[in-house]
Parts: C-alpha cells; sequence; structure tokens
C-alpha cells in the first residue's frame, strides 16, 4: 500500500539558527534532513512491504513577523531550502540527492495571514518569485494559533485572508492546542471556519486541515485508567462542531506530543521486536479513545495520516524508532476499524485530496 506522510517538518544544519522555537541544546537542534527521515521511515518497507510514495512538507516556524517584508525574510528562505530539495540540487552536506526530487509532494509554507488579504498577495507575488517552476506545488499555507491570544483567529484581517485562500484555492493548515492553550481555541476556530465560508460557494470555501487532532490532552485519566471526563468531553464536543462544517480535514499525527513519552530507542532495540510489539500495543491501547472518536466524527473521507516527524521524535523513542512506532500504532487501529478501500483513503488518497496534490 502507498504511504503519503501528510505532515513532515525538514530543515539543513545550516539554517538551524532561523527556527524560531530551536535554541542551541534543544533536543531537535541539528540538521533534519530527507535522509534522515528515509532512515527513520526505512522499515515501512523492508518490514512491512509498503511504498512510502512521499510526504507534505509543512513549515517549521522560523522567525517572522507579519507586519512588513522584513520579516518574511526566513520564512521565504525556507521555501529556497526546500526548492533545493524539490530540484534535486543540494548545497554541500544538506543531506538529500537528486534521487529525493520527487519525494515533495506538496508544500505548506508559513504566510502572514493577521495582515489581511491585500499583503497575502503581496507575499504570494514573492513566494511565486522564489520558487519558481515549483510554485505548482505550493498548496497552502499556515501560520500558528496555538501560542496566540484570543481573537487572533475572528479578527477581521485574519479572515479575510482565509476567505482570498480559499478563493485563491490554498488550503489553511490549523495548528491549535487544546491540551496546552486551551478549548477555548477550538470554539475560536469553528467560529473563524464558519466566518471564513460564510456565504461563499463550496469551490470557494476555504480547506481547513487541522494539525495533530487538535493536540488533547492524552494523559489526564480516572482512577480507572479512563480518559478524564471533563476535558475527554469537551475535547469531542468541539471536534463535532468542527466536522459539522464544510472542507474540513483532521491530521491524525504528532500525538506522542500528548502522551507520556515512550522509552528512548536504545532501549528498544535491547527489548527486541517483541517487547517492542508489545510497546506499541499498549499505546494502540492508550491513544484509542481519541482515534475512535476522529474516525467516527469525521468519517474514512476526512482523516489524513501525518507523522509530524521529526517532533514526534521527542516522546515517541527517538528518531530511529518513533516514525515507525507511529505508524504501527495507527496501523494496527486502522485495520481493525477501515476497510481496504478506506484505508487507501486513509493512507494516502485523503491527503492527496485536500492538498489537491498532482505529483
Amino acid at each position: 500500500m502507498d504511504i503519503v506522510d501528510s505532515h513532515v517538518h525538514l530543515y539543513p544544519g545550516a539554517e538551524v539558527g532561523s527556527l524560531a522555537w530551536c535554541t542551541e541544546g534543544h533536543p531537535l537542534h541539528g540538521q533534519h534532513s530527507v535522509e534522515d527521515y528515509l532512515e527513520a521511515t526505512k522499515d515501512l518497507k523492508t518490514v512491512y512491504s509498503h511504498k512510502l510514495r512521499g510526504f507534505i512538507f509543512v513549515e517549521t516556524d522560523r522567525k517572522s513577523h507579519t507586519e512588513t517584508e522584513t520579516g518574511w525574510k526566513e520564512p521565504l528562505r525556507e521555501l529556497e531550502w526546500i526548492r533545493r530539495v524539490v530540484d534535486g540540487k543540494p548545497r554541500s552536506g544538506e543531506g538529500h540527492t537528486s534521487q529525493h526530487a520527487q519525494l515533495c509532494l506538496g508544500v505548506v509554507l508559513w504566510a502572514p495571514l493577521p495582515s489581511g488579504p491585500d499583503v497575502m498577495q503581496r507575499y504570494l507575488d514573492r513566494v511565486q518569485e522564489r520558487a519558481g517552476s515549483m510554485f505548482s506545488l505550493v498548496k497552502g499555507f499556515r501560520y500558528l494559533v496555538q501560542d496566540k491570544p484570543h481573537g487572533t483567529m475572528s479578527d477581521g484581517n485574519f479572515i479575510g485572508s482565509l476567505r482570498w485562500m480559499g478563493q485563491s484555492g490554498f488550503a489553511f493548515d490549523l495548528g491549535v492546542d487544546t491540551r496546552s492553550g486551551g478549548i477555548w481555541q477550538l470554539e475560536e476556530a469553528a467560529v473563524m471556519i464558519e466566518k471564513a465560508h460564510d456565504g461563499l460557494p463550496d469551490y470557494q470555501k476555504v480547506k481547513i486541515v487541522i494539525n495533530h487532532m487538535c493536540k488533547p490532552d492524552m494523559c489526564s485519566r480516572d482512577h480507572d485508567g479512563n480518559p478524564a471526563r471533563e476535558p475527554f468531553a469537551a475535547w469531542k464536543t468541539q471536534l463535532t462542531r468542527l466536522a459539522s462544517l464544510s472542507n474540513v480535514y483532521m491530521k491524525v499525527s504528532g500525538a506522542f506530543s500528548e502522551m507520556d513519552p515512550l522509552p528512548p530507542e536504545d532501549e528498544q532495540g535491547k527489548w527486541g521486536s517483541e517487547v517492542r510489539d508489545d510497546l506499541v500495543e499498549r499505546t494502540r491501547s492508550w491513544s484509542g479513545d481519541w482515534l475512535r472518536e476522529i474516525f467516527s466524527i469525521f468519517g474514512p473521507e476526512r482523516i489524513l495520516w501525518g507523522s509530524d516527524w521529526p517532533v514526534l521524535n521527542l516522546g515517541g523513542g527517538g528518531s530511529r524508532a518513533s516514525w515507525m512506532n507511529w505508524w504501527a500504532v495507527v496501523d494496527g487501529f486502522v485495520k481493525d476499524n477501515l476497510n481496504k478501500e478506506d484505508q487507501a483513503r486513509f493512507w494516502s488518497d485523503n491527503a492527496l485530496g485536500a492538498y489537491g496534490c498532482t505529483r
């Protein structure tokens, strides 16, 4: 079966200093290249006989600000980096070759949504200049709202940018955080989507691709080990509201960041495959309540597989283990809950459709 990873972050070592969040000493400080990613995913083919068709590159939150074009320097530099991957023309030591050029199926870039549609058009002009022949792979934009104040998503300029994106054929990757930010983020996101879609025909309504299951609180449990009732119920209620809106998709991605961390990969290696399989099974059981709700609420046509590599390395067992751990957790759940046709939708077709990928 073909696998499309709908959420991957990559960056060259020479540009780590441009990341807004990655200070020296951070576990993810240092290069995370296409070659590193392929090393993390290699068991998909050798052990499970599946094919990694490719990935959607998602912006890595580089240093930026929305007010003036000077604040676009690092996001546009990121575009130039992913263009080198797509063109198969690496700089020395960047960790990719011409053989990797076809792996990137689509690109989601940073964009200054709070500045409104006129600025978005000006930004798009700069993107088109820098992207050159790979501009057709630019499928959407992201402006992280998970750490932004109340009102960011419902601001008139933000809504105007989303309406412009829908009418221009671009998707919006929505990054909210239920656990750390609060349930209000999901409530505001629903209002945002309603306003962005209001009065528009379906084909002009921006596609919203929600990241990481809205980052639910998966650690809060009652004394019986079940999800804590109030936060789980609130998350489920808001997911149902979001799913009731058209053109809204959900990525099943990034959950290791919301769980108790798995043991590091060297311990997994010492345990051997049987113990690792047990670890995956227990993790699947732990995450099952949330996965069941997402699959039920959004249905097989609007859920996308994604890894969030390399961020999932922080809780998923390390760079060599985390991607396969998360894939194996979800794979077991998918086999038990989806037929073959819906499995193909989940693993690849939905991502290609949501982003309009043709590569």
